[in-house]
């Protein structure tokens, strides 16, 4: 869990038009954009690696054959999405209501509950090979789809609307845990100009077309060379965590530009508590790796 920092002054006071508890909130948001790449997302970051690997492989090997293949297998991985969005957020949302404002929860609930069921989908298809993996699909996306709408939920949606779904597939929209902090902010605000004018079915296409390519992906992870059960619930449970973080940032810039009404304000000030949430962890790294070479001089 990340550990807050106390919010910078300058920052505070450039933020006069929120409250103290939304300054906090926002704070909180802009320090899980920029950790967006958490620990095993980095880790899954090799797998990505070994991927690229074995699709150069691939296509030395088998040339044409091997592209053919390897664009099949990505269709099959984004039509498998498509047809969940289209059908599943009934399930995401059943039994799910607007929590009051005044009970609503600190944290949305049922994360780690999610994040275990998508790891233990991914490791069973790691077992299974390819019949595991046409169940892991549909499953982990309805998964990670209602871990989403409990965030919405918690942040004060009306699950029922369709500006709800609409924001809650922007979510899967919004980039990948293989692109680094710069490239996740960039590809946020990127994504979500360019979804909000998209009809819901050309929006579940794009969603379908970004996810599946992640789900993909992580496919070709599972037949490198090392145990494929793990592979695939280790990149399963970094996925969930990576999307869960961007539902929260999401439904916080959201909550925040609905009560203020200036949505380039909010915008402005998360961008530069971003910037000072990353400075200040490039600063700890740095503590960090100079800690332990000043210690053995003085000794």
């Amino acid at each position: 869990m990340t550990i807050l920092s106390p919010l910078p002054e300058d920052l505070a006071a450039r933020a006069i038009f929120l409250t103290e508890q939304e300054k906090w909130q926002l704070w909180e948001a802009a320090v899980l954009m920029a950790d967006s790449r958490g620990m095993l997302v980095r880790l899954a970051g090799v797998f990505g690696r070994q991927v690229e690997g074995l699709k150069a492989l691939v296509s030395q090997a088998g040339g044409r054959i091997g592209g053919v293949a390897w664009l099949d297998l990505t269709q099959r991985a984004q039509e498998a999405v498509e047809d969940v969005l289209w059908n599943s957020y009934a399930y995401a949302i059943f039994g799910l209501e607007a929590a009051p404002h005044f009970i609503r929860p600190k944290r949305p609930r049922k994360n780690l509950m999610h994040r275990l069921a998508t790891t233990a989908s991914g490791a069973a298809s790691g077992f299974a090979g390819l019949p595991g993996v046409l169940v892991d699909i549909p499953f982990t996306t309805a998964t990670i789809l209602r871990s989403i709408a409990e965030v919405a939920r918690d942040s004060g949606e009306d699950l029922s609307s369709e500006e709800t779904r609409r924001a809650c597939l922007e979510v899967l929209a919004f980039g990948s845990p293989n692109e680094n902090g710069e490239q996740t902010e960039t590809g946020y605000w990127a994504a979500r100009l360019g979804v909000s004018h998209l009809t819901i079915n050309l929006l579940i296409r794009s969603a379908a077309g970004q996810f599946g390519l992640v789900l993909s992906e992580k496919l070709i992870a599972q037949m490198v060379p090392v145990a494929g059960a793990v592979t695939g619930g280790l990149l399963n449970y970094s996925f969930t965590d990576y999307y869960q973080g961007m539902a929260k940032v999401h439904f916080c810039l959201r909550a925040l530009e609905k009560r203020t009404g200036d949505a380039q304000g909010v915008k402005l000030s998360f961008e530069a508590m971003v910037k000072a949430a990353r400075e200040r962890r490039r600063i700890g790294r740095r503590r960090r790796r100079v800690a332990p070479v000043l210690l053995a001089a003085a000794n």
